[in-house]
């Protein structure tokens, strides 16, 4: 893994992050229903992510092998 795809990843951890804690903010708004809240928005907002974090982390893989990985 080369350097940046290292910082896609640093950066991919901060947003999934931050739509937990969005997600529980929503939830907490309506503690009667709050696991399908939970659920519904945190799965609506992560897999798109988690699908683009995959494009972008294989666009930026260069096209040498690491070094690292046979040393």
């Amino acid at each position: 893994m080369n350097f940046r795809q290292k910082v896609a990843v640093a950066i991919l951890d901060v947003v999934v992050i931050a739509q937990l804690c969005v997600s529980m903010y929503f939830a907490a708004q309506e503690p009667n229903n709050l696991t399908p809240v939970f659920l519904k928005s945190f799965l609506t907002m992560v897999v798109p992510t988690l699908l683009l974090a995959k494009v972008v982390i294989g666009r930026l893989r260069t096209k040498e092998p690491d070094s690292e990985t046979f040393g």
